[in-house]
C-alpha cells in the first residue's frame, strides 16, 4: 500500500524482503529489480553528468559534444557536495535526444518498468558550487524553462512507450519566501505534471537542514505542514502520482509514522508512495507499513491541527501541533504526542 524502497549501488545486496514494497528504485541491479512484484524504476538524471557513472549521457560524450554547462568564466558548473559531477546543458535539443535514446536502450535491456529522474531543480544556483548560474541560462526563469523543455522532450516519449516516469522535482529560489511553504514547489509541479507519471519531494515533512525536526503546523519556514501537505493533492489532481521521501534512522518510528500518516491523509488510493530512507542502512520494522486498504472517505479535522482519516482496515490520525492530544480510535481513547501520528489497524 503505497510504500517505496530506494537501493542504489551495492546496497541492493543488503538482505531485504523486497517483495513487500510497491516501488523499488535501483540501477546497478536493475535486472534483479525488474523481476520483483512491485514497480521497478532505475536511477537517472538529466541535470547531472558524472565522471564516475552514467545517468543518461556519459561525461566523455557530453564533454566532446559541448553538452556541459559553463559559467561566465568558461568553467564547468560543478555540483555542490558531489565532486566529479557537473551540470548538463539540459535545454540543448541534441543532448535531450541522446539522453532519451540511451535511457530507452537501458530500459529495454533491463526490462524495468520505468525511470526515476533526479535533480529536476528549478534554480541551478541551489545545485551548483558557489551558487553560480550557467552562462547560457543566467536567470532563474531561463534555467527553469530549459529544465522544463528537457522534461517535455523526454517524459511524454517514455510514457508513450509504456514506461513510468518519476521526477525528483524541487523548487528553492534564493531569496524568495514562497520557497518555504511549498508555494513555488506547487507551481513547478503543475508545469511538470502533464509530461510525467509521478512527482517526488525529498525531506517530506521534515526540515532539510535538520531532518530530525519534523514539520509542524505554524508559520515558520521549518514548519508550514499545511503548505507542504498540499503537494499530495496538487500532484494527484494534475494526473501524477505523489511520492513523499523522508530520511531518518530505522529506529525513529515517530518520523516514519508522521510521514506515512501525512501521506495517507490525502492519498487517492492508487499510485504513489511514502518512502523512508534509513540513514543506518537497516530496514524499518515489518509492522511499520501495515496495509490499511483503500481510503473510505476524505480526511476530517478533529481539532485545529489534528486530522483523521478512515481506511478499509484502519484509521490514521495526525497531530501537527506542538502539544499532545487525545482521540477516540475504535472505542479506545489514545494519546498522540506533539508532531506525531497514529496508524491503527482495525
Amino acid at each position: 500500500q503505497g510504500v517505496g524502497l530506494f537501493r542504489l549501488g551495492s546496497a541492493y545486496r543488503t538482505p531485504e524482503a523486497y517483495g513487500r514494497y510497491a516501488w523499488v528504485v535501483g540501477r546497478h541491479r536493475a535486472r534483479s529489480a525488474a523481476q520483483l512484484p512491485g514497480r521497478s524504476l532505475v536511477y537517472m538524471s538529466g541535470a547531472d553528468i558524472s565522471r564516475g557513472f552514467d545517468t543518461g549521457v556519459s561525461y566523455d560524450r557530453a564533454l566532446a559534444r559541448g553538452w556541459l554547462a559553463r559559467d561566465e568564466a568558461g568553467q564547468l558548473v560543478a555540483r555542490a557536495g558531489y565532486p566529479g559531477v557537473f551540470l548538463a546543458d539540459v535545454g540543448n535539443a541534441e543532448y535531450q535526444r541522446e539522453w532519451l535514446r540511451n535511457v530507452r536502450a537501458f530500459l529495454r535491456a533491463t526490462k524495468v518498468d520505468g525511470v526515476y529522474v533526479d535533480d529536476v531543480v528549478a534554480d541551478a544556483r541551489t545545485w551548483s558550487v558557489g551558487g553560480v548560474s550557467p552562462a547560457r541560462y543566467p536567470t532563474q526563469l531561463e534555467w527553469e524553462a530549459a529544465m522544463l523543455s528537457f522534461v517535455n522532450a523526454v517524459g511524454p516519449e517514455l510514457r508513450r512507450r509504456g514506461y513510468y516516469v518519476l521526477l525528483n522535482a524541487h523548487t528553492f529560489v534564493l531569496g524568495d519566501q514562497a520557497s518555504n511553504d511549498g508555494t513555488l514547489e506547487i507551481a513547478w509541479w503543475r508545469s511538470l505534471a502533464p509530461a510525467v507519471s509521478g512527482l517526488l519531494t525529498e525531506y517530506w515533512m521534515q526540515s532539510p537542514p535538520e531532518p530530525s525536526r519534523l514539520r509542524a503546523a505554524g508559520p515558520r519556514w521549518d514548519e508550514s505542514w499545511s503548505g507542504w501537505q498540499r503537494l499530495v493533492a496538487v500532484a494527484q489532481r494534475a494526473g501524477a502520482d505523489f511520492f513523499g521521501f523522508t530520511y531518518g534512522p530505522s529506529t525513529d518510528l515517530r518520523a516514519l509514522r508522521y510521514g506515512r500518516a501525512s501521506f495517507l491523509l490525502d492519498w487517492h488510493g492508487a499510485g504513489g508512495a511514502f518512502v523512508y530512507e534509513t540513514a543506518d542502512g537497516a530496514a524499518p520494522p515489518t509492522n511499520a507499513f501495515e496495509d490499511l486498504g483503500a481510503p473510505v472517505r476524505a480526511k476530517v479535522r478533529l481539532a485545529p491541527g489534528v486530522w483523521r482519516r478512515r481506511f478499509e482496515r484502519g484509521i490514521v490520525v495526525v497531530n501537527t501541533t506542538a502539544a499532545p492530544v487525545t482521540a477516540r480510535i475504535a472505542g479506545v481513547v489514545r494519546e498522540i504526542g506533539p508532531v506525531d501520528a497514529l496508524i491503527v489497524p482495525v
